[in-house]
Order: structure tokens, then C-alpha cells, then sequence
């Protein structure tokens, strides 16, 4: 049997994670890619909410959990200055999304609590376990448990936007570099782009 030391370990789990991360980083910044596609979750309401309901407008999706400490928080308040300056130079609404990566603690109540602190119109999605690994997988989507305990654990997860244009193709993801004009400038430039090329728009 193959047996590592806890240093040994450690260095094991980072390579799995770097791996894992490589494939967000090698994707494009922007343009068609093989990421997204129809997906079907947990709405607001505790009913099925799928991918479909957010065609007509720009979304702007982020996957993250209701206990993190301060990444996750850090992120929604861009993502919500960054929709509102868009809103108000442009006058198209953004929808914004927050997504559970965390189905075991993230029930529809919570994530609600947890989204109105961030934005009025921030719309938080849950789901079953298979459903958020399949979303996930779609999105490549970096997550991973700390091994704290059952109950009590942090998750490790990429930190990424990811805007979907109004036919729910995903066209540019957005880092935890990116601030909120600089995501505000790139998405008013998709919209002026979609509006020349799509007159009912």
C-alpha cells in the first residue's frame, strides 16, 4: 500500500487542486468556450428554477456559500456596485445570481437572509447535491471541503463571475482581480455590442 507522510499529504491535495483550478484558468477570458448550458436548480420560491428564466437579459453569476467568511461577501458587494453602475449608464437591467456550492447548509431560507444583504435584485439558487455538481462542472467550478468536520468546514472555491449573455451563453468570466469598473465597462461593452447586432434588444 502506498503510504505519505502528512507533509506528503498535503503536497498530494495541493497538486489536485491546482490541476483542478488550471482548467478555469486556461479558459478564454471572453468568446464562445465550452462552459455553461442549461441547468435547473432551487429558486427563491423553494420551486425548480432553470437556466431559462434568466434569458432576455445579461446575468451575472457567481458560486460561492452563505458561511464564507469574507471572500464570498467581498465578491457580492462588487458584483452589486458593478450591476448598479451598469444599470445606470446603460438603463438595461443585470440580473445578478449568487449559487450555492454548499447544498447540505445553504437551504432556500438562507440563502434568501443571505443575498438580501448584498443587493435587492441578488437572486440565490440552491439545489441537490447532483444538481450543483452538475452546474458546477459546467461552469468548472473549483470546490473543496476543509476537512474541520461534518458540521463546522470552510469550502475552498474558486473565485470567479461568469457573465451569460441574454440567450444564456456564457461570453466572459471576470476574477477576484477584476474590480467593480472594470466589470462594470466590460459588461456595458457586451450590451452596446448585443444591441447592434440585436435591434429588439
Amino acid at each position: 500500500a502506498l503510504m505519505l507522510s502528512a507533509g506528503g499529504i498535503v503536497a498530494y491535495y495541493q497538486y489536485l487542486r491546482e490541476e483542478q483550478i488550471k482548467s478555469v484558468k486556461t479558459l478564454p477570458a471572453s468568446g464562445k468556450a465550452a462552459v455553461g448550458g442549461p441547468w435547473d436548480l432551487i429558486g427563491p420560491d423553494g420551486k425548480a428554477f432553470a437556466s431559462k428564466r434568466l434569458e432576455g437579459e445579461f446575468a451575472l453569476l457567481y458560486f460561492g456559500f452563505t458561511f464564507c467568511p469574507d471572500i464570498c461577501p467581498a465578491e457580492l458587494e462588487k458584483i452589486a456596485a458593478a450591476v448598479d453602475v451598469v444599470e445606470k449608464i446603460t438603463k438595461r437591467k443585470i440580473q445578478p445570481v449568487f449559487i450555492t456550492i454548499d447544498p447540505e447548509r445553504d437551504d432556500t431560507e438562507t440563502v434568501n437572509d443571505y443575498c438580501a444583504e448584498f443587493h435587492p435584485r441578488l437572486v440565490g439558487l440552491t439545489g441537490t447535491k447532483d444538481q450543483i455538481q452538475k452546474i458546477t462542472r459546467s461552469y468548472r467550478v473549483y470546490y473543496s471541503k476543509t476537512n474541520d468536520s461534518d458540521e463546522d468546514y470552510l469550502i475552498d472555491h474558486s473565485i470567479i463571475s461568469y457573465l451569460v449573455d441574454p440567450e444564456g451563453n456564457f461570453i466572459k468570466f471576470f476574477g477576484k482581480n477584476s474590480t467593480e469598473n472594470d466589470m462594470a465597462m466590460e459588461i456595458k461593452r457586451f450590451i452596446d455590442q448585443w444591441k447592434n447586432t440585436h435591434k429588439k434588444y
